[in-house]
This record gives structure tokens, C-alpha cells and sequence, in this order.
């Protein structure tokens, strides 16, 4: 079986494993990965907002939105940030399982030698990847902290972190939630687009036998497709944030326009990335679906033409026999199961559920100003 290890110079990774208890590759607990999560964003948070001298519970004129009311924050501490740890610490042994899975199916088979070349081409690259993701996941965690200290810290803005305009010890607090966020999604993005890659090598190395009966309905490579929903899983969550930041700031905030375009931008980029993250560790198999697809119905063809080249000749002179039927019969059948072999590693039951958890953030976010202006049109107010 291929074993490839995909978090070499990741820290993440170490740090739950050691915190796990578990040797590389092993399952990690999702239990322990979420509270360890919320152990390091909800609880200092909390506890700074009940030090803190404002309400977490009542608004005043100059703080429109305490603490308990925050959802938006509430979902990335609690939600969205300990979901977010849990697709990456466990990403290394849902891949391993998948292809173990794919393997011991008699799917896909690699030989030993390019199967060792890969196992240390894909380590090096991992590691260069991991740290570049890490790197990469400081710098946005600073630049978006920063940015949220410039809109939430003026007095006008009525945000609970900061007092006459000045960040209050909470503030320092949220800042660093901020930041733990926003730079572990740089890290989970790197590691799937280096994941995609991964598997496009794999299968240029590899043979796929797709299997027409098998029961997934994917040719046995279901496994693999369930990796392109995890991704949208994620990026599901990541929306009902962005439709939590909409509601918080047009409710209770007075935040400058810049952010308004900034969350335009963030649904564009959801429209556009939600397919995208779902098809892309899909696409190399996609390919290697279809060429051993064609290959098959090539040979079917070649042999028909040959049976009926052997059946032309013989019309003339002789008399074609049962047997010359049948065969063309059973050819023609071969060819029928051929062309019923998916061309893609996920069946209607994975991609129904892709389209669920792309669309209900996007129904989320128009749902609310259709209604309003429905309302508005047949003259009924609504309190905001």
C-alpha cells in the first residue's frame, strides 16, 4: 500500500499529535480537536469580555453591540475555527484511508518503484509546501488583524473591544483570535492545492481499473471524490461567517464603506472558489477515468470491426453460424457496461450534497433582502 506522508514541517500536525498521543498517520480525535480549539480562541475570549468593564449582555449608546451579541464571532470561535482544525489535522488520514481504500480495490495499482520515488518526492515537497503555508498564514494573520483593529478600534464604530477609541485588554484578545483564524486558512488552502497536485502525480504513475458494477457507482473511486466535499464543507462554513459579518455590521455597527466592499468581494470569491475546491483533487481522476474509458471501448471497437470484417467475407460464399452472432451480441454488450463507466469519482448522493452546502450560505445571503423588499413593496415594516 502507498504510504505517503503529507505533514512533514507541518505544526499543526505535530502539535496534535503529540497532544493526541498518536503515531503519524493514526486517527485523531475529533473530540479533543475541537475543544483544543475552542480551549484556545472562546474561552480566553470569553473570560477577557467578563473582565472587561462594559455589559456582554446589555447595549449602551456607545458599545450598540456587547459581547453575548456577537454571533458572528461566536460562529468562528465555536463553529468555524475548531471545524477548520479538524479538516486539517485529519486531512493526512483521510487521504492515507482513501487511497488504501482505492488500492485494496484492485481501483488503482502503482508499482513499488514509483510508488517509493513518489513517498519521497512528495515528503520534500510537503515539507517546502507546509512551511511556505505557514509563513504565508502569519503574514495574512497579522495583515487581517490589523485591519480588524483599524475598522472595530474608533468610537463611532460602537464594537465591544475598544473603549473612547482606545483597545481594551478583550480587544487584545479578539486581535489574537483573529489571527489564529485567518492564518490557518492560508495553511488548509496550501495543503489542498499540494494535495491536488499529489493526486494528479499518483495518477499519471498509476493504472485505473474502473470497476462498472462496483457498488459506489464511481467505478471504486468514491473514496476519493468524498475529498472535494470536505473541502466544500469548509468553505460552507466560511460563508454562514461572511452572512453572520453582513448581519452584525448592517445591525448594530457603523463600519466604513471599505468593508462593505471588502464582503462583496469575499461572496465573489465564494461563487467562484465553491466549485473550484470541490473539482479540483477530483480533476486528475476525472482525466484517468476518461482515458481508461476510451482505451476500453477502442478495444471493443477493434474487436467488433474485426468480427464483422470476418463476417463480411464470409457473406458472399458462406453461411454465418450462431456462434459469429453471439459473439457479436456479447461485443456489443461489453460495449454497452463500457459506456455506462462514470467518468468522475462521485456519485449523485455526493454531488446533491455538494450542491446543499454550496447554495444554503448563498440562499442565506439573498434570502433576507428579497424578503425585505417584498415587504416593503406590500407596505410591512420589519423592526430592522
Amino acid at each position: 500500500m502507498m504510504a505517503l506522508d503529507t505533514t512533514a514541517g507541518s505544526i499543526i500536525h505535530s502539535r496534535f499529535r503529540k497532544l493526541d498521543g498518536l503515531a503519524p498517520g493514526a486517527t485523531f480525535t475529533v473530540v479533543r480537536a475541537y475543544i483544543t480549539a475552542v480551549a484556545l480562541t472562546y474561552l480566553p475570549l470569553s473570560i477577557a469580555a467578563i473582565l472587561s468593564p462594559l455589559s456582554i449582555v446589555v447595549p449602551t449608546a456607545g458599545h450598540r453591540l456587547p459581547f453575548l451579541y456577537d454571533w458572528n464571532v461566536g460562529f468562528m470561535c465555536l463553529v468555524s475555527f475548531p471545524c477548520l482544525v479538524i479538516l486539517t489535522v485529519t486531512d493526512q488520514y483521510v487521504l492515507a484511508r482513501a487511497l488504501r481504500t482505492v488500492q485494496s480495490d484492485g481501483t488503482i495499482t502503482i508499482s513499488q518503484e514509483d510508488e517509493k520515488r513518489l513517498s519521497v518526492r512528495w515528503h520534500r515537497l510537503f515539507q517546502i509546501t507546509n512551511v511556505a503555508g505557514q509563513s504565508l498564514g502569519i503574514v495574512v494573520g497579522m495583515i487581517v488583524a490589523y485591519f480588524n483593529f483599524a475598522v472595530y478600534a474608533p468610537a463611532r464604530v460602537g464594537f465591544w473591544i475598544a473603549q473612547d477609541g482606545r483597545l481594551m485588554p478583550v480587544g487584545f484578545v479578539f486581535l489574537y483570535c483573529i489571527f489564529l483564524f485567518y492564518a490557518l486558512i492560508p495553511v488548509y488552502v496550501v495543503r489542498n492545492v499540494t494535495i491536488s497536485l499529489l493526486l494528479r502525480d499518483i495518477v499519471s504513475h498509476a493504472n485505473l481499473h474502473l470497476l462498472p458494477l462496483h457498488p459506489d457507482k464511481c467505478g471504486g473511486l468514491r473514496p476519493v471524490g468524498r475529498l472535494g466535499l470536505r473541502n466544500q464543507y469548509a468553505l460552507t462554513i466560511l460563508g454562514f461567517n461572511i452572512l453572520l459579518l453582513v448581519a452584525i455590521s448592517r445591525l448594530y455597527l457603523d463600519v466604513p464603506d471599505s468593508v462593505n466592499g471588502l464582503i462583496v468581494a469575499a461572496v465573489i470569491a465564494y461563487v467562484i472558489l465553491g466549485p473550484v475546491v470541490f473539482m479540483a483533487p477530483l480533476l486528475p481522476f476525472r482525466g484517468g477515468m476518461l482515458k481508461t474509458k476510451s482505451q476500453l471501448m477502442s478495444e471493443v471497437a477493434q474487436r467488433l470491426r474485426m468480427e464483422l470484417d470476418h463476417l463480411r467475407t464470409q457473406l458472399p460464399s458462406g453461411p454465418i453460424y450462431e456462434k459469429d452472432e453471439k459473439l457479436v451480441e456479447r461485443l456489443r454488450k461489453i460495449g454497452a457496461v463500457i459506456d455506462e463507466l462514470p467518468v468522475w469519482p462521485f456519485d449523485a448522493s455526493t454531488l446533491r450534497k455538494f450542491l446543499t452546502a454550496y447554495v444554503i450560505p448563498l440562499i442565506g445571503g439573498v434570502g433576507y433582502p428579497i424578503l425585505k423588499a417584498i415587504l416593503n413593496f406590500v407596505k410591512i415594516e420589519i423592526p430592522i
